[in-house]
């Protein structure tokens, strides 16, 4: 782990990072969803801006479902431009 993405002491233990830094990327980022999984939504603010801004896209997707497109679209957009 670098050191100019290390938290300060106070939040997190040294030794903890320091376990974390020696798994694999496959088990960091398996770590990384259990840990997700235990934050509830209370957990995770939004700021008046983005609850704006969500309300303005959920408004626009029930007015015009068919604009909407879904995941293996977007996917399969993304991976064209990608080659």
């Amino acid at each position: 782990m670098k050191a100019s993405l290390r938290y300060p002491k106070t939040m997190i233990d040294e030794s903890l990072l320091a376990k974390v830094a020696s798994l694999s990327p496959a088990d960091r980022l398996e770590l990384i969803g259990v840990v997700w999984d235990t934050l509830s939504p209370e957990d995770l603010p939004v700021t008046d801006a983005e609850r704006a801004l969500l309300d303005a896209r959920l408004v626009d997707m029930e007015r015009n479902p068919d604009d909407q497109c879904s995941w293996s679209e977007v996917k399969a957009r993304l991976e064209r431009l990608t080659r």
